[in-house]
């Protein structure tokens, strides 16, 4: 578990409106499966294929303890800034929402740190996918996440690494990705290796829910079956897996 600061709390940073803080007893509370619903149908809400969307609901999972610390629709955890809250004010008329929490010590943050709150899980969602995995036809808010953009858009497995070359993870992950690229360290690194197993569960339940069954993760022997029955009903290759060939094919169903 992280270190938490033990300071006292003295206020929020004077550009902040203390009126626009939003309390952490009144964030939502999210179970695994059903922040996974709710990712995957925000994005795909937002354009993105039900691989990309299961991509993205994956990083989401594993920077919210599995949507269990998504607070205020944030699951990334993503701080406000000054300039994002002149700008909201600006844009708005109203001050930028905002809520607190200790700072880590181990990551050397402050010792109460700020973050931006969201009325919707959609609303951020769109927005991490707008500035983290750029589309390569529309301008980039910030240029070292070109090369993942254009990774992600082309479907390559690999943009979760280009995202941690781009320092999205920080110092120390992108230095391992290098010295891993380079031979002298083994790989796979921990954190590509823990994103495509957290993706790869996504899309089982995903699946679960579209074919109306018990969202648990756990694909066994009815996720099985019903994944057989509805591969040879679309006339797909009975393989029991949420495979290539049948995901599109689960984007007809209305989730329950």
């Amino acid at each position: 578990m992280p270190r938490k600061s033990n300071a006292p709390y003295k206020g929020p940073p004077p550009w902040l409106d203390p009126t626009a803080e939003w309390s952490l007893a009144g964030s939502a509370a999210y179970t695994k499966p059903a922040f996974i619903r709710a990712c995957m149908e925000g994005l795909l809400a937002a354009g993105c294929s039900p691989w990309q969307a299961s991509q993205v609901a994956a990083n989401a999972m594993g920077e919210s303890a599995w949507g269990a610390k998504c607070y205020h629709a944030n699951p990334y955890g993503w701080k406000i800034t000054q300039a994002f809250a002149d700008a909201h004010k600006a844009r708005t008329g109203h001050p930028a929402p905002w809520w607190k929490a200790r700072g880590n010590v181990d990551s050397a943050d402050s010792a109460w740190c700020f973050y931006r709150a969201f009325g919707m899980l959609s609303d951020s969602l769109a927005e991490w996918v707008k500035n983290f995995v750029p589309h390569p036809d529309r301008t980039a808010p910030m240029t070292r996440y070109v090369a993942t953009g254009r990774a992600f858009w082309r479907n390559d497995p690999r943009w979760f690494e280009e995202l941690i070359r781009a320092g999205y993870k920080g110092a120390p992950s992108k230095a391992l990705l290098r010295d891993i690229y380079a031979g002298t360290k083994p790989g796979p690194h921990p954190s590509v290796k823990a994103h495509e197993w957290i993706a790869n569960e996504v899309l089982e339940v995903w699946a679960q829910w579209c074919l109306g069954i018990d969202p648990d993760g756990a694909w066994g022997p009815k996720s099985i079956a019903a994944m057989r029955a509805w591969q040879t009903a679309k006339g797909l290759p009975v393989t029991g897996k949420v495979d290539a060939a049948t995901i599109p094919t689960l984007l007809a169903v209305k989730s329950p």
